[in-house]
């Protein structure tokens, strides 16, 4: 509402509301602003309002909101000026915190025609302008007034929080006030007086900014509306009323009370023209605005199933519950939020409204939820609720049952009829649950799909009583699982469900006994009729489809009515002539019926047929497989025994002979019991029983028909041992000296073969053969009595003797390391492996064998190389010479150097030489024969003194290649 002043002051006291009009965006249309009896006070600011401009401390004045303030009481004033974009109930800022800045003026007389006079600068002592700071900076600069204007306080500061002191105010006076929206956000400001009732505080007049009307408001239809015009304080003589409807104001006809009633719900702007007894007039708007009333239509509760089980689901309450509540009202035009209280609901009260989309907060839950509606553009004016409830509840998901199968019975009909009679269907309700608790889930058995799907007592079966199948051998049962708290949570076995489907009732027949009594005849060795027989062989009399079911044998039939007494080892049961014993038949399905068995036993004795076979050990295993565990002596091998079995059957009468069955076994309880049955008579491998010496072979004769014994029988077996020899491998043969090979250590004459590399070497059938070549032989000894054959096996490698020449050797002689050295590097000396020694001319070995083919730090002299075949073919040799020229000698008669002479030279070496020996004046001393005994130091029989002669030697070697050499050597004598 806006009140428009036409007197300097009225002094009507009237009735107020909270929010008061807006700032105006001019100093001439200043509007009316005051802290009321609580020290507060909040008005609307101003936005998009360009700036005015600096004016005092303020360098900016965005969006201006300009008030004046009148005093009522003198004192000191005191306020905090706080600009938000919102502010609770209670004038607390719940917005965000918006930039403000004042700047204060006054005191004037009146509230008007004052803007012409407004300082924009402050003043020195002097008069003149100087910049103006703002109260943060300098908090007294403006209460001293050292400013020199009427510039009562300013600041500009960038909190959204300011303060504005007026000190010793008087009754009367005005003020304007400036204050800016520096962010230009929509918000409001709030005038606090913060001394407000304490002693020397003045008081603003709050009369001035509230008017007779009170504040806008929105009312919904139907509701009338009383607007009192009655002043507070002053004499009122007369009331006009006006309505502006959207033309403008227009007097409502006969309305000139103090109260106006709106009872036909017309919207807009009121207005009532107040004169008082002096004459003077002042008027009041307020905006009347009547929306319509919103219904809220009742809802469906929310039964929601939970699938995943763990009690939560999130609820898009604006899709699936507003559109109920809404019906046809529109939704741009209305709203709905949803709360968990009434009370929540009706106070609106927006931060307890539930958020979109909305989960339940407990597992499994149940909860009212409150809708609300309301007019958005008045959302406290007119609602409406309703109220629904949410539950969530766990959606079973059952565990797949096996089929219910149970045998035929005898009652209502017979046990052949395909019905039962006791199928317990609360027996499967732990199947069918799984991991479901049975006190959060009931489980119903159904006839028909769509009973299950119903109810869960729609075409149900009394599941805790027998119940019989109502069509013969099966019936299709529908399963019903529903949360007990919620029955329309549920999940029924469908036959298009991949996971839960129905399962059936099954009725097995039970087995049809094709003898009964049936009879099995066993032979007996003697004349007692007692033995041990196997039972089993009786199945193919008992039933015709014995093959596809188990038998149990009982010594009673009460045992066999009762399953107790088994008889555990029927294969080997001991029985007399004339005995029975009582069979259960029993179907794959587990379905049985009781027959009897009569035993007869009489005497057989062998039938006439005692033929021994024999076969040559091998050299396998016992298994017949080829691996480390070969032997050839362990009396075991492979027979074809199966000209037996025509042999035998041939002793029997031509009529019955295509009825038997002619077996074979290791031993005679195998026999009696009819088990471990050698299975292919045409490969038989006697791994139980070896059979170095002669082995028994047990027959039993059985008519295929009925499984009687027809006859009982006995043949041999023996393996017959190979020949026994050793052999040498690997052996060598030596090129330069052949040799043989043989058959060693024979237990007995045999013939031989002989094979080189697989070829027959037809030139020896003894046990031994002569070689020339290496190899892989092979010696077979054959005993031409049983042909029983060995072959073993001989790797000859070949070598030969080394051939050693001169051209093979090197020597480096008269050095400081005299070598041999023997070139093998491309045997050259042969094929053998060679190993070399080094003997002197003494016949010394000075270096023993070796398998480096070099001999270092020689003596001169002649030496014998030594290379012997390391495989025995022999030792090859080669004499040579190593020359050295002795440094000294000392002819003291001691038997040690007493010569000097060449060593290593000889005629044999060097058939040519000339020795020629000098004093150190160069005469000739003597000359020495290569093969001599050397020079004893005498010169013409007379002895030389110590001191260094010399030498000039020529020597030629066979080949014709001559040496030179000169030197000198000393001659001691100690």
């Amino acid at each position: 509402m806006k009140i428009r002043w036409f007197l300097s002051v009225l002094s009507f006291l009237i009735y107020f509301t909270s929010f008061s009009q807006n700032g105006a965006d001019t100093c001439d249309n200043a509007e009316p602003m005051c802290s009321d009896n609580s020290g507060v006070k909040i008005f609307n600011n101003v936005t998009n309002i360009p700036d005015t401009g600096a004016i005092g401390c303020l360098f900016s004045t965005p969006n201006p909101a300009w008030f004046f303030i009148r005093v009522q009481s003198s004192g000191d004033l005191n306020f905090r000026i706080i600009q938000s974009s919102s502010f609770d109930a209670g004038g607390n800022p719940n917005g965000t915190p918006i930039d403000v800045d004042f700047i204060a003026w006054g005191p004037f007389n009146s509230p008007d025609s004052n803007c012409t006079s407004l300082a924009n600068n402050c003043l020195d002592s002097s008069g003149n302008s100087v910049t103006c700071p703002d109260n943060v900076s300098s908090p007294n600069f403006y209460i001293n007034n050292t400013d020199m204007t009427n510039i009562i306080d300013c600041s500009y500061d960038a909190s959204s929080v300011e303060n504005l002191t007026i000190n010793n105010a008087q009754a009367g006076e005005f003020y304007l006030l400036l204050i800016t929206n520096f962010d230009n956000v929509a918000g409001q400001i709030k005038l606090e007086q913060t001394n407000f009732g304490a002693t020397g505080a003045g008081v603003t007049d709050c009369s001035i900014v509230v008017g007779e009307l009170g504040g806008d408001q929105s009312i919904c239809n139907g509701t009338p509306v009383t607007l009192d015009g009655t002043p507070v304080s002053g004499t009122a003589t007369s009331f006009e009323w006006q309505i502006d409807t959207g033309s403008g104001f227009t007097t409502i006809p006969g309305e000139t009370n103090s109260t106006l009633t709106i009872n036909d719900d017309r919207s807009g702007i009121y207005r009532v023209i107040i004169t008082d007894n002096t004459g003077n007039t002042s008027m009041d708007d307020v905006t009347i605005t009547y929306y319509p009333i919103p219904v809220a239509n009742s809802v469906s509760d929310i039964n929601f199933c939970d699938p995943d089980l763990d009690g939560f689901n999130s609820f898009d309450l604006n899709n699936l519950v507003s559109p109920q509540v809404l019906g046809s009202q529109d939704p741009n035009q209305f709203e709905v939020l949803y709360f968990l209280s009434q009370a929540d609901a009706d106070a609106n009260i927006i931060p307890n409204a539930l958020s979109n989309p909305y989960t339940n907060p407990t597992p499994n839950s149940n909860q009212t939820i409150f809708a609300r509606i309301h007019n958005t553009l008045a959302p406290d004016a007119c609602y409406d609720t309703t109220q629904f409830n949410l539950t969530v509840s766990a959606q079973p998901t059952g565990s797949q049952a096996t089929n219910y199968e149970e045998c035929d019975d005898v009652a209502n009909g017979g046990d052949t009829d395909g019905f039962f009679n006791n199928f317990m269907l609360s027996t499967k309700d732990a199947e069918v649950l799984g991991s479901l608790s049975p006190t959060t889930f009931n489980v119903s058995y159904h006839t028909t799909l769509t009973g299950a799907q119903t109810d869960s007592s729609t075409d149900a079966i009394d599941k805790n009583n027998p119940y019989r199948n109502a069509t013969i051998n099966a019936q299709t049962i529908y399963v019903r699982i529903e949360n007990i708290a919620n029955t329309n949570c549920f999940t029924v076995s469908d036959p298009a469900s991949t996971t839960f489907q129905p399962f059936q009732l099954i009725v097995h027949p039970l087995p049809v006994i094709a003898n009964n009594p049936a009879l099995i005849n066993q032979c007996d060795t003697d004349s007692d009729l007692s033995t041990s027989i196997n039972l089993t062989q009786a199945e193919i009399s008992i039933s015709a489809n014995h093959t596809n079911e188990t038998f149990k044998y009982y010594p009673t039939e009460a045992d066999a009515i009762a399953d107790t007494a088994e008889i555990t080892t029927p294969i080997t049961h001991t029985a007399s002539d004339g005995d029975s014993v009582w069979v259960r038949t029993i179907s794959n399905q587990g379905c049985f019926r009781i027959s009897r068995l009569d035993i007869t036993i009489s005497f057989a004795g062998d039938v006439a047929y005692n033929q021994e076979f024999t076969s040559c050990d091998d050299f396998l295993d016992a298994d017949g497989n080829d691996t480390i565990n070969n032997d050839d002596r362990d009396g075991i091998s492979n027979f074809d025994i199966s000209p037996a079995i025509d042999a035998i059957r041939n002793l029997f009468d031509p009529a019955i002979r295509n009825d038997l069955d002619i077996l074979f076994f290791e031993t005679v309880a195998d026999r009696d019991a009819v088990i471990n049955q050698i299975p292919d008579p045409t490969n038989y491998r006697n791994t139980n029983i070896p059979a170095t010496t002669q082995q028994s072979v047990f027959v039993k004769i059985v008519n295929r028909i009925n499984n009687d014994c027809t006859g009982l029988g006995e043949f041999f077996i023996r393996v017959l041992p190979l020949p026994e020899f050793d052999v040498t491998t690997p052996q060598i043969v030596c090129l330069n000296n052949p040799s043989f090979i043989e058959a060693e250590t024979p237990d007995g004459t045999y013939t031989y073969e002989w094979r080189r590399n697989g070829t027959l070497d037809a030139s020896s059938t003894s046990e031994t053969l002569n070689i020339t070549q290496e190899g892989t032989y092979e010696v077979t000894a054959i005993n031409t009595t049983t042909l029983c054959r060995r072959t073993r096996r001989i790797i000859v490698n070949e070598s030969i003797i080394a051939t050693l020449a001169e051209d093979d050797v090197t020597i480096i002689d008269d050095s400081a390391n005299n070598s041999i050295t023997i070139d093998n590097s491309n045997n050259n000396l042969g094929i053998g492996d060679y190993e070399f020694a080094l003997q002197d001319e003494n016949s010394v070995i000075v270096r023993d064998f070796q398998d480096t083919p070099m001999f270092e730090n020689l003596s001169g002299g002649v030496y014998t190389i030594l290379v012997r075949d390391k495989n025995g073919c022999g030792v090859a040799q080669l004499e040579v010479s190593v020359l050295e020229f002795p440094k000294y000698f000392t002819p003291n008669g001691d038997g040690v150097n007493d010569l000097w002479a060449v060593k290593g030279a000889s005629t044999t070496f060097y058939p040519q030489s000339s020795i020629h020996i000098f004093d150190r004046y160069g005469n000739p001393i003597t000359e020495i024969a290569i093969d001599g005994q050397g020079w004893d130091g005498l010169y013409n029989g007379k002895i030389l003194p110590s001191n260094d002669y010399w030498f000039n030697i020529q020597l030629t070697d066979r080949n014709g290649i001559t040496i030179n050499r000169k030197g000198h050597f000393s001659l001691l004598r100690k």
